[in-house]
């Protein structure tokens, strides 16, 4: 039996007991991932701050955009720990 067959049989049976084990491989590139999402948000916020600023009444749902941006931000980075103490966990 090679690595992989063993991995994928002690898997199989901790599904089967109730445990779900999650590779730390995907659970890092998962939290890269949002933390990016995270920078490019704030970017995107910046930039509708901005775009706001400077069309002022001409662009009437600008800080509407700008709020919902930030809430977006503030949800991703969220799940983005929840997910670190997820992986913490089953370390």
């Amino acid at each position: 039996m090679n690595d992989n067959d063993f991995i994928n049989e002690v898997m199989d049976g901790l599904k089967k007991e109730g445990y779900l084990m999650i590779p730390d491989d995907f659970i890092d590139q998962l939290i890269i991932t949002l933390h990016a999402n995270v920078t490019l948000i704030n970017t995107m916020t910046q930039i509708a701050e901005l775009e706001t600023k400077m069309l002022g009444s001409l662009l009437p749902t600008g800080s509407r955009q700008v709020k919902s941006l930030k809430n977006l931000s503030v949800k991703i980075a969220e799940i983005a720990f929840n997910v670190e103490d997820v992986r913490n966990e089953q370390r």
